[in-house]
């Protein structure tokens, strides 16, 4: 199957949930190959690491997990579905053995998040979940957006030892050790942001140990290291925003996502107010240093993506239902744009390495 193929999860009034398109390596353009109509409003999807299969999350009427076989044309069909037993489920992928889905919801009605896991078999038929967990934790200064546990985000580290989620709601960021062969989690420690920063996604350095934390409340970037002790330190918070920046009263900057480039030397993250992606070069510590910001053409970008060979930057600006696709320079980390397609409220990215 083509690596130029990308999954999309829309989440705007449109009779589909996920769009498939093709990018164009040269022009850089997106073509669309298929609309999904099985589901609609999905807010995060992620291949399974067999490539057979993308994950998603839909809020159309029962609020689930799904399954999708990809086709060898690239295209998708449904498999298997389960509840989310929550109401905003935020994110899912699957661990690096693929037997297992991990997902968060970022809130559950009025209450606070959860965190689950569930089975998958090999035909992608998803079971019942083996892991249910739910926070309750001291929560940060906002009362708004910081009342009860928020966890957005859940992603193995890089040797699938843990579990790691990042919570917008106790400004903690929380590693469950993970039992891939039964499915269950258990915390073994959390990493504390400054009060008020409501952490919502982290990646991780492609082979350094550096994990990196954009926190949505007060636009920061953190940095943690950690060691063969599994002894993890913060070394640095950055700004993810212009120095004389003037928030809005009305609705100040939040940032979104986070990704390395594939080369390791420059990390991206999404601002949405500021409508940028804010770029930095990482030096050979893996420590962020401010390069420039590139203007995202839409406006409050969610989410965006790197392709995995770094030659392509996509982000989705759900307010202006448009996705934006940039070049990167691998030398230098900057953006040139080069295409917009009109899009349902597009807020995820993936592609099938």
């Amino acid at each position: 199957m083509s690596q130029n193929l990308i999954y999309i999860a829309n989440s705007g009034d449109a009779p589909y949930g996920i769009t498939v398109a093709a990018l164009d390596a040269n022009s850089g353009a997106l073509n669309i190959v298929q609309h999904v109509t099985e589901i609609s409003e999905c807010h995060y999807l992620n291949p399974h690491p067999n490539g057979k299969f993308l994950l998603a999350t839909t809020m159309d009427g029962d609020i689930e997990v799904v399954s999708f076989a990809i086709e060898a044309d690239g295209t998708l069909r449904k498999v298997s579905s389960a509840p989310a037993a929550g109401t905003s489920p935020a994110y899912v992928c699957a661990d690096a053995t693929g037997a297992n889905v991990l997902l968060v919801n970022y809130v559950n009605g009025n209450a606070r998040g959860n965190i689950r896991v569930y089975p998958i078999d090999s035909d992608g038929v998803l079971g019942a979940p083996s892991e249910h967990i739910e926070i309750d934790d001291s929560t940060g200064p906002n009362p708004e957006r910081q009342d009860v546990s928020h966890p957005h985000m859940i992603v193995p580290t890089p040797d699938n030892r843990f579990a790691v989620v990042p919570d917008l709601g106790t400004d903690k960021v929380y590693l469950y050790a993970l039992d891939a062969a039964a499915g269950k989690l258990s915390l073994s420690r959390t990493l504390d942001l400054p009060p008020g920063a409501g952490p919502r996604h982290v990646a991780f350095h492609p082979t350094l140990p550096r994990m990196y934390v954009i926190n949505e409340l007060d636009s920061t970037m953190a940095t943690f290291a950690w060691d063969e002790d599994d002894a993890w330190t913060r070394l640095s918070v950055e700004s993810t925003m212009p120095r004389y920046y003037v928030q809005p009263a009305e609705r100040p900057n939040t940032t979104a996502d986070v990704h390395v480039h594939p080369n390791g030397q420059f990390l991206y993250g999404s601002n949405r107010g500021h409508d940028s992606i804010v770029i930095y070069a990482l030096d050979d510590a893996g420590l962020p240093r401010l390069l420039a910001y590139e203007a995202t053409r839409g406006a409050w970008p969610r989410a965006f993506m790197i392709d995995p060979r770094g030659d392509y930057l996509i982000v989705g600006n759900r307010h202006t239902d448009n996705a934006a696709v940039f070049s990167i320079d691998p030398a230098t980390g900057m953006l040139t744009f080069r295409s917009s397609l009109a899009l349902s409220a597009p807020i995820a990215f993936k592609t099938v390495e």
